[in-house]
């Protein structure tokens, strides 16, 4: 199926599902007369009435032949045709090629459905959760809990349910926790800072992690200089800091960070990430932490 038949096809059967009845606009509509069955639903001169254009502009573009459509024609028509996110990206690419350079919900992003949060706490054996697009932590297992540096004998706890405030301001973050820390971390996530500030300007919780960040005496002037576009984690592979709550064992190499956090392992962090399908900008990680080896006698590696 080309895009024009996948255009019409997704066109047709959302009009088909909506009653003239509950609209209001239509108040007042003159129903066509004539023979033949009335197709259910919404039809093309009803659409365009919505629309405020021509019944021949409608229909021109569900047949794919409105060349070059405008962005607010094509959110106008999902607003019309009550599409769901999804259904709206699919609406950009069949139109005109690309998906929609940002959502079309305010709220997008800043909520995700209840279930994620019971289906993630079941997740077991590597550190996981839900954050929106504001990289505030939405939903998370007992293996992110236990990932961050914490004293001897004290229960794990989440120092900052923002993880962008913690990688960039916390000083137990950039001095213990994450190795590498203005390479590997701040420099990149910094960039992703940015790239969402831009991209949702009307979220407050980014506007307020741009402001802080920039006035950070040690994160500010990385933010500030720093020149990379964007950065999409997925894949991205990193050096962290993972306490140790097992026995002691030879094949894991244990010290400590300082006197204040217990002992803990160095290794690579893998991040894994997804997205909800309709809640575009919050992403769902899975952290798969593989930690160093440990030497064996004589100097002689696995």
């Amino acid at each position: 199926m080309d895009n024009k038949a996948a255009l019409r096809q997704l066109l047709m059967w959302k009009r088909r599902q909506l009653d003239p009845a509950r609209q209001p606009d239509l108040m007042g509509w003159t129903p066509r007369r004539g023979r033949g069955r009335r197709a259910p639903g919404l039809s093309q001169a009803q659409v365009a009435q919505l629309l405020h254009v021509s019944e021949r502009t409608y229909a021109d573009f569900e047949r794919g032949e409105k060349a070059a459509p405008t962005l607010e024609f094509l959110d106008d028509t999902a607003r019309v045709l009550h599409l769901r996110e999804y259904e709206r990206v699919a609406l950009y690419v069949y139109a005109v090629g690309y998906e929609p350079p940002h959502p079309l919900d305010p709220l997008a992003g800043r909520t995700v459905p209840a279930i994620w949060d019971e289906a993630v706490r079941h997740v077991t054996g590597q550190a996981c959760y839900v954050n929106d697009v504001a990289w505030n932590v939405v939903a998370y297992n007992d293996e992110f809990v236990r990932m961050f540096p914490r004293a001897p004998d004290a229960e794990p706890v989440i120092p900052e349910r923002n993880l962008m405030r913690y990688v960039l301001l916390n000083n137990a973050a950039r001095e213990h926790h994450l190795v590498n820390w203005e390479s590997e971390w701040a420099v990149p996530l910094s960039a992703q800072l940015r790239n969402a500030v831009a991209q949702y300007p009307g979220n407050a919780d980014l506007q307020r992690l741009d402001e802080e960040v920039a006035a950070d005496p040690v994160s500010g002037p990385i933010y500030r200089a720093n020149h990379v576009a964007s950065v999409h984690p997925n894949g991205d592979t990193r050096r962290m800091r993972y306490p140790w709550y097992g026995p002691p064992d030879e094949q894991v190499p244990l010290d400590r960070c300082c006197q204040r956090h217990a002992h803990s392992q160095e290794g690579d962090v893998t991040m894994c990430a997804a997205m909800p399908l309709g809640s575009p900008g919050a992403r769902f990680f899975l952290l798969v932490f593989k930690p160093d080896l440990a030497r064996q006698p004589d100097g002689q590696d696995d």
